[in-house]
């Protein structure tokens, strides 16, 4: 093997050893479980009904991410929004929270 004065290289290895893929599984976030099982509820739940999630000391932007990411993961047709009313709560509804944009039934 030649030296090597300036890198750093390290013994020749098979190709195999990078061929053979470790399947490691990421722990899912507590959170996000909590967040599906809540979606799970919103969506068999009736239309008219709004559920809170009152988030604490959590940011409403990381949350509305992580609420929104588990919506699209699902596949569900949950809406997410908040409300000048409940200040630092997600509301989740299977209708549209906010009517802002839409036409009117006449």
């Amino acid at each position: 093997m030649t030296k090597y004065n300036v890198i750093k290289v390290g013994k020749p290895f098979s190709i195999e050893e990078l061929r053979r893929a470790r399947t490691t599984t990421r722990k899912v976030n507590p959170r996000d479980a909590e967040i599906e099982k809540l979606v799970n509820e919103v969506s068999a739940g009736p239309e008219s009904s709004v559920w809170p999630w009152d988030l604490g000391s959590a940011k409403l932007a990381t949350a509305r991410a992580a609420a929104n990411r588990v919506i699209k993961r699902l596949n569900a047709k949950v809406s997410v929004g908040v409300h000048r009313d409940h200040p630092n709560t997600l509301l989740f509804s299977r209708s549209p929270i906010s009517k802002r944009g839409r036409k009117r039934a006449s």
